[in-house]
């Protein structure tokens, strides 16, 4: 029995054994395998050695499914999901030349391509990087893409714009060998929303936005997370100055790197650590971290909804400039229309601002358009079929890449995910109230669906002796104001009976709902054997 603490330095002296992970990053650290990246473009996929598919991580490079294809997934770095026409346009460019023509907005506010050849990478890399984008952190056992709110800076109503301590802590955070070492990957989002459209509650480390009577700062909360084993991140009592961001954030990232557990991958992520710490350890923890005294604070309010996506056509604080959401369900984007996207905002928005913005539930949004370039805009979108006036279905829809690509995935859910909205959108078209629908292809939860109003997490049945695609569903997740996850109404739905099954869903709750009651309250007052009795009337 391992009697010690499983920590960095337990690893470093010897004293408790290592998984193949840990032996890996002991070997070699995973940012210097970028060398080795272009000597295999050379050398060819056969010659890869196995360590070194981990460490390709790194970079973010993924070995696509089958394992033994020869293809590759890449995730980019892209901080806040901050892009500008050009950059747009290179990766559509990049995802023409080089990935079956398309690729994927993912929930942490970044582009991931597909059907890549080890050949392909150095090119991508240089084509990246002459547009300043680097995959640096993308995946492994590292900070990964720090993300934000995508209208940070423009949105009249937000408490403070976070950008410049967003920016500060990836540039701390990416290339950072005193970081490239963690026990599991590590997730940041630093944001002023008012309504906290980074989701704290289940990142790693989160900062978001705090008032305290005048006075704009941030609050900060550790150890959310998802996957089999979900926990709701645990807010420190400090009011923390914008210029305290990088310091704090650092002290934490330094107690999940010094302290996080490294025996088992499945107990490594910083959650099981926060939780098993408590909220007064880890505060003290971080003070002794750090070089100044952190303002006590103890009054959190939480925001009623704050699952939204910025979707729409708003005004913002700049006068007379406006931001436009385009939507992608599942966060598919083919055809050039990224290309597009990028050749739009050169075109509409103010002169030398054009800028776009990825979102966390795989949308994004165009920035800076003059209220006089707003019509023009719109039916050049129309002409491309770029939707920007959403159904709700449409703006609540998020997927996980699912079978078609990753090796742990047991059902299909990005193509899924696409047809879905379309089906309801014809057959529950009736439907107008705010509905959130999320897929995820296995437990690991990359398709966030335990925070869903209606989760499906990826299954198998068997349908007259075939094995086909089935989903369970979850009923009543959120984040925010009673934060709680969502919980298992019924099991193994056939893939080609998911819109019926929210078709009918809907319809229990539009009957039986009371007034300016949304979906999840629905779900917390009302019994859950009682709507799955509804269902199965």
């Amino acid at each position: 029995m391992i009697d010690i603490n499983p920590n960095f330095a337990a690893v470093k002296q010897g004293l408790i054994p290592l998984t193949p992970q840990e032996k890996i990053k002991q070997e070699k650290d995973g940012l210097d395998v970028l060398q080795d990246i272009y000597r295999y473009a050379e050398t060819g996929f056969a010659s890869i050695a196995d360590d070194d598919f981990e460490r390709f991580k790194y970079y973010g490079v993924y070995r696509q499914k089958p394992k033994d294809s020869g293809y590759f997934m890449m995730r980019t770095k892209i901080p806040g999901g901050q892009l500008t026409g050009a950059q747009a346009k290179v990766l559509s460019s990049l995802a023409d030349q080089y990935g079956h023509g398309f690729s994927d907005i993912t929930t942490r506010q970044t582009i991931q391509m597909h059907w890549l050849k080890i050949e392909n990478i150095p090119d991508i890399f240089a084509q990246l990087q002459a547009v300043g984008i680097i995959t640096s952190g993308a995946c492994g056992d590292i900070t990964r893409n720090v993300v934000g709110c995508p209208v940070a800076g423009i949105d009249p109503d937000e408490i403070l714009d976070a950008t410049p301590q967003l920016i500060e802590v990836s540039r701390h955070m990416t290339n950072n060998k005193e970081f490239s070492n963690l026990p599991r990957k590590y997730k940041i989002s630093v944001s002023g929303c008012c309504i906290r459209c980074a989701q704290p509650d289940i990142n790693c480390c989160s900062v978001f936005g705090l008032k305290r009577g005048d006075e704009a700062g941030y609050g900060i909360m550790v150890g959310g997370g998802l996957s089999s084993a979900p926990h709701l991140a645990q807010t420190l009592p400090f009011f923390i100055k914008p210029e305290q961001v990088w310091p704090v954030v650092k002290a934490v990232s330094e107690i999940f790197r010094d302290e996080g557990y490294r025996l088992k991958r499945t107990r490594a992520r910083f959650k099981f650590l926060v939780a098993d710490w408590g909220v007064e350890k880890m505060a003290a923890e971080v003070q002794k971290r750090v070089a100044f005294p952190i303002e006590a604070h103890t009054d959190f309010s939480v925001p009623r909804d704050q699952e939204t996506d910025h979707l729409g056509i708003h005004a913002q604080k700049q006068a007379g400039l406006f931001w436009v959401g385009v939507n992608f369900a599942g966060g598919r984007v083919r055809d050039g229309k990224l290309a597009k996207i990028g050749e739009l905002a050169e075109k509409y928005c103010a002169p030398g601002q054009d800028a776009i913005r990825l979102t966390a539930k795989q949308n994004l949004l165009i920035l800076n358009v003059p209220e006089a370039n707003l019509p023009a805009l719109k039916a050049e979108l129309d002409a491309n079929g770029l939707v920007y006036d959403s159904s709700n279905f449409r703006k609540g829809c998020v997927s996980c890449t699912g079978i078609e690509f990753c090796n742990l995935a047991v059902a299909e859910t990005k193509n899924r995910m696409i047809s879905l909205v379309e089906q309801l959108e014809t057959t529950s078209g009736w439907y107008k109230d705010k509905i959130r629908i999320h897929f995820s292809g296995c437990p690991s939860s990359c398709g966030q669906h335990q925070i869903a109003d209606i989760g499906f997490r990826g299954a198998r049945t068997k349908i007259n002796g075939e094995m086909v695609d089935a989903y369970d569903a979850f009923i009543g997740g959120r984040l925010g104001h009673n934060r709680r996850f969502n919980e298992l109404l019924k099991g193994k739905i056939i893939a080609k009976d998911v819109h019926l099954f929210i078709d009918k869903l809907l319809r229990i709750f539009d009957a039986k709902k009371q007034d300016g009651e949304n979906f999840a309250d629905f779900c917390d007052r009302v019994p859950k054997e009682e709507i799955l009795a509804a269902i199965n009337a």
